[in-house]
């Protein structure tokens, strides 16, 4: 009777975390074909799932304090027995003071401001396993955003590894370092040895962040084939971030991208403080949607709202979209949200139904702003693919293997894990094994 009622639960754990997955259709997205790059045989690691590696060492760019702060299509677990089988179809529409409406669930909350609506759509529909479904993109940023802001120094084999893995669980963009100043990040001072070791690693794109146009020649010399770039909404952030002014930030990187286009390479822009402020306090939507403009007519292909300190609501988060998409095309934008609040997973949603398809996200949450103390790391990619399983939007993301990956950095750091989703998946498994 007990074995029969293990077995039972066993399998239903096993058929909760099925995974389907389903080719990226968008020519800008990479498909997880080629098999991996092996580097090395041994880093000191004692799974509790799965394993892989890599090896690496040193680069130097101007004295520029590096953005230390922020920056996120998608997969789904489970079957049709694993939640309602059903359309969620979400519509955010003209409402008396702005009211947050979705067609499913009715009017669920308001906020204080008067017009914030739009009548653009965002359909989830749940997708049985012939059929593509909706697809997102989601871009970790972990290896750089997460591992910039550690104590200690990652070993660059450690970095590699962790990359390795998180290109097998099927992301098609992992930021994989960034070209800034030892000085100022001793953490990524490595970074030349990162791309050197991971040159051959196919099924992603590995864009890289720099500062400036040393740190731009610098990545184009050690190989990098994206870049991406970082300017602030807010005055203050941006002088002592990247010591300059917002207008001087943009002057920089204006010939980054002049540079950039001649080459062919993409740029990525990223936009700290898009909600809140550690020092100005509330940023107006206003200031956010000038910074974007600048950087879509510059040439960025594509830009992304860094909820830098975590505070954002839907109720900021949804004006601040709406009054981007008036000057950049909403499919030309990312979000990247912080938990401090635990409100990451609400304004991603919020995001969703206002069009945005690409969200940024770190593995096991590793990150968070140095600049504003209590603030939490990056909304983790594991309960981000969580949520959009749930929802039936494909990711191309194996769940499993992202939680392998979280487990593999989690026990180098030694910490436990900042995703919930890993921390009930753990608790599950734990409790299965007991009966």
């Amino acid at each position: 009777m007990l074995a029969a009622k293990t077995s039972h639960k066993l399998s239903s754990l096993r058929s909760f975390l099925h995974h389907t997955v389903v080719p990226i259709s968008s020519s800008s997205e990479a498909l997880v074909s080629a098999p991996l790059l092996r580097t090395g045989d041994d880093i000191p690691w004692k799974p509790t799932f799965g394993a892989f590696l890599g090896k690496v060492n040193e680069i130097e760019t101007e004295n520029v304090v590096p953005e230390r702060e922020s920056h996120c299509p998608f997969h789904r677990m489970g079957d049709k027995n694993s939640r309602q089988a059903s359309v969620w179809e979400g519509q955010i529409t003209s409402l008396p003071r702005g009211h947050f409406s979705n067609q499913a669930l009715g009017v669920v909350g308001t906020c204080p401001y008067p017009s914030f609506t739009t009548n653009r759509h965002f359909n989830s529909q749940y997708y049985d396993h012939q059929t593509t479904g909706v697809t997102n993109k989601i871009v970790e940023v972990g290896p750089r955003d997460g591992l910039q802001n550690e104590k200690e120094i990652v070993p660059t084999a450690v970095k590699v590894k962790l990359i390795e893995m998180l290109v097998s669980s099927g992301l098609p963009v992992v930021e994989a370092t960034s070209f800034v100043s030892p000085k100022w990040v001793p953490q990524l001072a490595d970074a030349k040895d990162v791309i050197e070791a991971i040159q051959g690693l196919e099924g992603a794109r590995f864009p890289v962040l720099t500062p400036n146009l040393k740190g731009f020649e610098a990545a184009v010399a050690a190989g990098v084939k994206e870049v991406a770039i970082f300017a602030a909404a807010s005055e203050s952030f941006s002088k002592s971030n990247i010591n300059c002014s917002i207008e001087d930030s943009l002057t920089r990187y204006h010939d980054v991208t002049l540079a950039a286009k001649k080459l062919s390479i993409p740029v990525r822009g990223y936009i700290s403080c898009v909600v809140g402020c550690p020092v100005e306090g509330a940023v107006a939507p206003s200031k956010v949607a000038y910074v974007a403009k600048e950087l879509f007519e510059m040439g960025c292909y594509e830009i992304s709202l860094g909820d830098t300190i975590g505070v954002g609501t839907p109720g900021t988060v949804i004006p601040m979209i709406k009054s981007i998409i008036d000057v950049v095309p909403v499919e030309k934008l990312a979000v990247h949200f912080h938990d401090t609040y635990g409100q990451a997973l609400s304004n991603i949603l919020a995001s969703l139904q206002m069009g945005i398809s690409t969200v940024d996200s770190s593995v096991s949450g590793l990150g968070g702003c140095p600049y504003a103390k209590g603030a939490s790391g990056n909304v983790a990619t594991e309960d981000v693919v969580y949520m959009l399983n749930g929802l039936g939007v494909e990711t191309n993301v194996d769940l499993q293997k992202v939680i392998l990956a979280g487990d593999f950095i989690c026990k180098h750091l030694g910490r436990s894990s900042g995703s919930k989703t890993t921390v009930a998946f753990c608790r599950t498994t734990a409790h299965v094994s007991k009966l």
